[in-house]
């Protein structure tokens, strides 16, 4: 069983979260990974998983550096599907 599945309804609700972070600030969550791996990592290591200072995720820090960079540090959220095409797959 993955660890997604024993996750279960808090995963559920953390999901919904990020959707509803990303609806609302005109985001992109990650189109190749999708959102499960980010979750799970929130979950294993109880902060942001890719900045422990950073005790929520999707983190308010997010929204800027979406704006500045066109991703957040995690790389779980995107400015817009363009800039992940090339910034991601490019290589940019």
């Amino acid at each position: 069983m993955s660890k997604s599945k024993k996750i279960g309804v808090k995963g559920n609700k953390k999901r919904r979260e990020v959707l509803d972070f990303a609806r609302d600030n005109n985001l992109v969550i990650h189109p190749g990974v999708g959102y499960d791996y980010y979750i799970d990592g929130f979950y294993m290591f109880g902060h942001c998983p890719c900045d422990k200072s950073r005790l929520t995720c999707p983190c308010p820090e997010a929204i800027e550096e979406c704006k500045s960079i066109g991703h957040c540090k995690c790389r779980l959220l995107w400015r817009d599907l363009d800039t992940y095409k090339e910034m991601y797959v490019k290589g940019g």
